[in-house]
């Protein structure tokens, strides 16, 4: 590689000297990055294996739309003796018969002619089905016919998943102070071991108590999974390409739903689906141990010169950008940086001080900020897997639906991805969020006879959820400074999943009326649209390194 010459590296050294004292910490880390690639082939090539660790994390995440599927059953009446059954009848066309067509949960009492059951008439004597079911697992099984979640106990399928995103919540506390503390690449790997465990553990669990237990640590993996992904291949590029790594992510994530559907379809039993969803994450341990780095961002932010300049060096070389001359540009914009009064203090309290999210509500505009994010990753949590719960549940074929409402994120993320391009970040999510409340509560109201209208609508308010979800991200990793970013950024995934705890429970409250849940979800998707025009425009922002520098926003 040519060398630069003499009159080069003086003009680089003058630049070093007169423009660095007005940057802060934020714009010298990035002026290292950009020296060192910026997005070359190592950012590459970990954009690639991101990208496949996160559409195996979409796969295995939203199986739980498909393990709690409803499984044909019948039920048995109280007083039910086999042996009575009539000759000229089986087992099963039996208690089809028994069973209140028109209302599954109902049972025709049965009466008796010389030792052998009559068959039911309309006006029969009817009595609630708490005598037993039968479920009728052979094309389909689910835990809804593993431990008997239909009838009075149908909310609990709807719980389980809840429990699940109450993991979710803990754990993204927990992840998100850990991978601040003990970087994103050893939370990590942490995070996947507990998933592959878990979620084999649940496939073999004895009761409906024992799966639930097992689901809320599953969800506390899943916490640990995609933010930290998320974080590292932000902080791995200058500030032009945190946007497409944006959609990258999110869009990884949309193609591991989509693919979900054609598996499930494939595979009715429940346990054979967890089963081919996990083993791939065993392959992602042992790859990411190998392949994945650590960020350099946080590295420096804990104060570790010779490990900075080391991952420096390593990405500098990958992006063939390791001549001796950019190599002394990046040594002098480090020590340039350290010399600054205010990086010395900065690592002396890096050094010392573990944060926690109270410290992003300390001052008032922290507060404000981090309030708003937080609400926003609620409420597009919230509008994005209730629409995608609700699929299988709507008219149609379920797998086709859940096609649909999960095809619909990839358009979405491309939408989001140009949109905020060109019109900033702040109006492109309150549209969306709105668009897509809005969608949510038309969809109940319009006609039933056509099951494709009221579909299309809903695939359109999944398409404004889809692409606000994709801005909250962007939005959170440039307002959340590096040095408390996870913790940010967890207590945001945390509120995603109360989101997400919230949503199934709320389908629950259609036995009160059929439009209330999707209007729910629009009503708060809408809010939450209007309230983030409050917080900073973020689109040319520089990552922030310091809480200070979220102050003076």
């Amino acid at each position: 590689m040519e060398k630069k010459s003499s009159n080069q590296i003086k003009e680089n050294e003058q630049f070093v000297a007169q423009e660095l004292k007005g940057l802060s910490i934020s714009e010298i880390t990035e002026e290292i990055l950009i020296q060192c690639g910026g997005y070359g082939l190592f950012q590459k090539k970990l954009t690639f294996l991101i990208g496949i660790f996160i559409i195996f994390y979409g796969h295995s995440l939203l199986t739980m739309v498909f393990i709690r599927e409803k499984v044909p059953f019948a039920c048995y009446p109280s007083n039910f003796n086999e042996s009575m059954i009539p000759p000229n009848i089986t087992l099963d066309e039996f208690l089809n018969e028994v069973t209140v067509e028109e209302e599954r949960c109902s049972v025709y009492k049965l009466v008796s002619e010389e030792g052998v059951y009559v068959l039911p008439t309309i006006n029969s004597t009817m009595e609630t089905c708490k005598y037993g079911r039968k479920f009728y697992t052979n094309e389909i099984s689910s835990i809804v016919s593993e431990f008997d979640l239909a009838c009075d106990r149908a909310w609990m399928k709807n719980t389980a998943v809840s429990v699940m995103f109450g993991g979710f919540s803990v754990g993204n506390l927990a992840f998100g102070i850990l991978s601040d503390k003990f970087g994103r690449f050893k939370t990590y790997c942490a995070a996947e071991i507990l998933i592959i465990i878990s979620s084999f553990a649940k496939t073999q669990a004895p009761s409906y108590i024992v799966f639930v237990i097992i689901y809320f640590f599953v969800g506390i993996g899943f916490s640990g999974n995609f933010v930290i992904l998320y974080t590292n291949i932000i902080e791995c590029v200058s500030q032009k390409y945190k946007t497409q790594m944006n959609l990258v992510t999110n869009g990884a994530f949309a193609v591991g739903g989509t693919f979900l559907a054609g598996v499930a379809y494939l595979l009715r039993k429940w346990q054979h689906l967890i089963y081919v969803a996990t083993v791939p994450h065993i392959l992602i341990v042992i790859v990411a141990l190998k392949y994945l780095p650590e960020s350099p961002r946080w590295i420096l932010s804990k104060g570790r010169s010779t490990e900075f300049e080391e991952s420096c060096n390593k990405i500098a070389r990958t992006n063939k950008k390791d001549n001796e001359d950019t190599l002394n540009l990046i040594r002098k914009l480090q020590r340039e940086a350290e010399s600054k009064s205010k990086f010395d203090e900065y690592l002396g309290k890096r050094d010392h001080k573990t944060y926690t999210p109270i410290d992003l509500l300390k001052t008032r505009r922290r507060a404000v900020i981090s309030l708003n994010l937080w609400f926003n990753w609620l409420a597009s949590s919230m509008i994005y897997f209730g629409m995608t719960l609700i699929s299988v549940d709507m008219s149609g074929d379920r797998y086709m639906n859940f096609f649909l409402m999960t095809a619909v994120e990839i358009p979405g993320n491309i939408l989001g991805y140009y949109s905020f391009i060109w019109f900033g970040h702040r109006k492109p999510l309150c549209f969306f969020l709105i668009f897509g409340g809005m969608n949510c509560i038309v969809s109940n109201f319009v006609s039933k006879v056509n099951i494709w209208l009221p579909l299309i609508l809903a695939v359109l308010g999944k398409l404004g959820g889809t692409a606000a979800f994709v801005g909250i991200f962007l939005t959170s990793a440039e307002l959340f400074p590096t040095e408390v970013r996870n913790i940010g950024m967890g207590v945001g995934s945390s509120f995603a999943r109360t989101g997400g705890l919230i949503a199934p429970l709320i389908i629950g409250l259609n036995v009160y009326g059929y439009w209330i849940p999707l209007s729910v979800y629009g009503f708060i998707g809408a809010l939450a649209g209007l309230l983030i025009l409050l917080v900073p425009e973020t689109k040319d922002l520089y990552l922030l390194q310091k809480l200070e520098d979220m102050d003076n926003l």
